[in-house]
């Protein structure tokens, strides 16, 4: 659910951290519904609903608002600003009136985030998967990017959502950006690249996992 708190704006949850109820904008099943449509609409079909999204995955904020106005009476600009605001994975920012995906596209877009800075990162795979990746390299199937994790916890916990037995793969973003490959920093736990070849992956093992987390 989708609350608005006086103090601090938009929250998800019961309370917001400062202990205040808030007023209740969405229910769980309005959230979920909001959510699905702006993700459609900023990551893969934004032309289908008549939206008109730029090279850098940019859409008209005020549009969009009546594009989801139209779909559901209740919904409109003020709550996809909220959905976007109290959102804690942050998958979209709101910027000059328009409002984007900062990740996930399956459309054509060159995002413009900032240069990783980590010097390993990690991706989350099945046993087969994890196979593969060490032959061929981190490539997308169908998203405009890969997705790394910041941490080998992260993309286990990733990976869990696919297979009862996940595999983390270690990739050398710093020798890899040294040899060209561009890494951008979507958010704390979320980096993206458009392929990572093989030379710079390794499988992680579980123990180092956890002693790596512990650090």
């Amino acid at each position: 659910m989708i609350k608005r708190c006086p103090q601090h704006g938009f929250f998800r949850g019961e309370h917001c951290e400062c202990g205040s109820a808030g007023q209740l904008l969405l229910d769980e099943t309005k959230t979920e519904q909001l959510g699905r449509l702006v993700a459609g609409c900023l990551r893969h079909f934004p032309g289908d609903l008549g939206l008109v999204m730029d090279s850098r995955g940019w859409v008209d904020l005020t549009k969009l608002g009546q594009v989801v106005a139209s779909r559901h009476r209740w919904a409109g600009k003020e709550l996809v600003i909220a959905l976007v605001q109290s959102d804690s994975k942050q998958r979209y920012e709101i910027a000059d009136d328009k409002v984007r995906a900062r990740y996930g596209h399956s459309v054509n877009v060159e995002l413009d985030h900032p240069e990783n800075q980590i010097p390993k990162l990690y991706y989350g795979a099945s046993e087969e998967e994890a196979d593969r990746i060490l032959e061929i390299g981190i490539k997308s199937a169908s998203q405009r990017y890969v997705h790394l994790s910041t941490t080998p916890e992260k993309a286990w916990h990733v990976a869990t959502f696919r297979t009862g037995n996940p595999r983390v793969i270690q990739a050398d973003a710093r020798a890899a950006q040294q040899a060209g490959v561009k890494m951008m920093t979507v958010n704390d736990d979320i980096v993206i690249s458009e392929t990572i070849p093989s030379r710079f992956l390794s499988i992680l093992a579980a123990r180092d996992i956890v002693r790596q987390e512990k650090h």
